[in-house]
C-alpha cells in the first residue's frame, strides 16, 4: 500500500512539473504586452470671433473681437480666417452689425454692413421703405410691442353714427418704437410717445400714410409662430385684389 500511494504521489508532481513546463513554453506566464496610441494632434486655425456681444446696429470696435484658435475640421462655413484674411481686424473696423452676434461666435461678412449712411437706411432690405407710424400705448398691446415683432395695422374711423374699424396691412415688421431699434431696448416693454417705424413696400407706405390723414392706426401683436417669414411668403404667391373702402386702398387676399 505505502508503495502504490508513493507512486501515485509521484505521477502526480511529474505531472505538474510537465504542466507547468508547457505554461511557460507558451509565454502564459508573461504579461500581454499594450499598445500606447499616440494622441493625435488637432490642427487649428486662427479666426475672427466676437469677444462681446455685439447687438444690432452697433459699430465695431477694436474691443469687440479678436482671433481665437478653432479647431480646422469644425471650421463655420463662412468664417473669417487669419490666413485669408490677415488685415480683417482693420477691415472690420467701423462696420454696422445687421444682425445680433454673441460672444464667442464667429464674425460672418454677411453680418456686417460697410455704409457711411444711417443705420436704418442700411438694415432696410431692397425695395422696402421705413414709414412712422403715429401710435399710443393703448393701440400698441399696451407697450408690449418690441422692435423685430410682427404686427398688424388697425384703421379706426369716427363718424357722427359711431367708429368702423378695418385690418389694411398684415404681419408687417416693427423697425423701432420711437428711437429705439432691435438690439437695444433693456426693457420688457417699450410705451412709444410718439411713433412705430415699420418696414413697408413703398405701395404699403402710401397706404398707411393715407390712413393716417383719415383716422387712427392701431397696432396689433402676432404670435411667433403666426408672424413667420413663411407665412407671408405663401400668402403672396396667392392672388392680391385691390379695393377701396372709405377712401383706403388695401389688399384683400383671395382664397
Amino acid at each position: 500500500m505505502k508503495v502504490a500511494r508513493i507512486l501515485v504521489l509521484v505521477v502526480a508532481v511529474v505531472a505538474g512539473l510537465l504542466a507547468f513546463r508547457m505554461v511557460m513554453l507558451s509565454g502564459g506566464g508573461e504579461p500581454a504586452p499594450q499598445i500606447v496610441q499616440a494622441p493625435t494632434e488637432t490642427k487649428t486655425t486662427q479666426v475672427l470671433i466676437a469677444d462681446v456681444d455685439i447687438p444690432l446696429g452697433a459699430k465695431l470696435t477694436k474691443e469687440n473681437f479678436d482671433w481665437s484658435d478653432w479647431p480646422e475640421d469644425a471650421l463655420p462655413r463662412g468664417a473669417v480666417t487669419k490666413a485669408n484674411t490677415p488685415a480683417a481686424q482693420e477691415d472690420f473696423l467701423g462696420q454696422i452689425a445687421k444682425a445680433p452676434i454673441f460672444a464667442g461666435e464667429p464674425i460672418r461678412p454677411e453680418r456686417l454692413i460697410n455704409t457711411d449712411k444711417g443705420f436704418m437706411a442700411a438694415i432696410l432690405p431692397k425695395g422696402k421703405r421705413a414709414i412712422a407710424v403715429r401710435v399710443e400705448e393703448e393701440t400698441t398691446a399696451g407697450g408690449f410691442i418690441l422692435p423685430g415683432d410682427k404686427v398688424d395695422l388697425i384703421l379706426t374711423r369716427r363718424f357722427d353714427e359711431g367708429a368702423v374699424s378695418e385690418t389694411i396691412l398684415e404681419n408687417k415688421r416693427v423697425l423701432a418704437i420711437d428711437a429705439t431699434t432691435a438690439g437695444e431696448q433693456d426693457q420688457k416693454n417699450l410705451s412709444p410717445k410718439k411713433t412705430a417705424t415699420l418696414e413697408l413696400t413703398l405701395a404699403e407706405s402710401e397706404i398707411v400714410a393715407q390712413a393716417q390723414q383719415t383716422g387712427t392706426i392701431s397696432l396689433a401683436l402676432r404670435s411667433a409662430q403666426d408672424s413667420a417669414d413663411d407665412a407671408e411668403e405663401d400668402k403672396s404667391r396667392r392672388n392680391d385684389v385691390s379695393y377701396v373702402k372709405y377712401g383706403i386702398t388695401s389688399k384683400a387676399i383671395a382664397p
